[in-house]
């Protein structure tokens, strides 16, 4: 940007309401994690009061309705990827087609990494064990527990927004559907 320049100046209409919507999401989330320091901040200066251990948990593994979601999702997209392959290598179709199913791979690929890594980005924030789709610009998060306070709710929101370029609007979270 340049110096004398306006931050919005010659922005068109969706990436001025897209920064509006990141500005807006930080600083809920500024709110939220001001608010849970402030409730630990408490705690941990009251007088005379003592503070109990911090409690460690074993690392969340995957259920077994989790565990069939993924082997579906996965088979899914190895169905879909050979399909895509072997259009690709026969002869008999289009250039053009064969391109078009190239540019399929290259962004079915993209979104399969970017739900991975989502998945474990969530489950390192304890929010696992989950699962994370990924399809046609919109996302969709499920988790096991069986609801989600505000601050959890912006958490997932937050790690979601920052690992990826899907708008706020075409996230979904889904709390005890694993």
């Amino acid at each position: 940007m340049k110096k004398d320049e306006l931050p919005f100046e010659g922005k068109t209409k969706k990436e001025k309401r897209r920064s509006w919507l990141r500005w807006a999401i930080l600083a809920v989330l500024i709110v939220a994690v001001a608010l849970i320091w402030r409730g630990k901040a408490d705690r941990l200066f009251a007088a005379g009061t003592p503070t109990p251990a911090p409690t460690v948990l074993p690392q969340a593994t995957a259920t077994p309705s989790v565990q069939t979601a993924r082997e579906t999702r996965e088979a899914a997209y190895e169905k879909d990827l050979a399909m895509l392959r072997n259009m690709m290598q026969d002869e008999n179709v289009q250039q053009e087609v064969r391109q078009q199913a190239g540019l399929q791979i290259e962004r079915m690929i993209a979104e399969h990494q970017t739900e991975l890594g989502l998945e474990e980005a969530l489950i390192s924030a304890g929010f696992g064990p989950c699962m994370v789709l990924m399809q046609n610009d919109a996302l969709t998060v499920m988790v096991s527990a069986p609801e989600l306070s505000g601050a959890q709710s912006a958490a997932i929101l937050s790690v979601c927004v920052a690992h990826t370029e899907v708008s706020l609007d075409n996230i979904r979270v889904m709390p005890g559907s694993l």
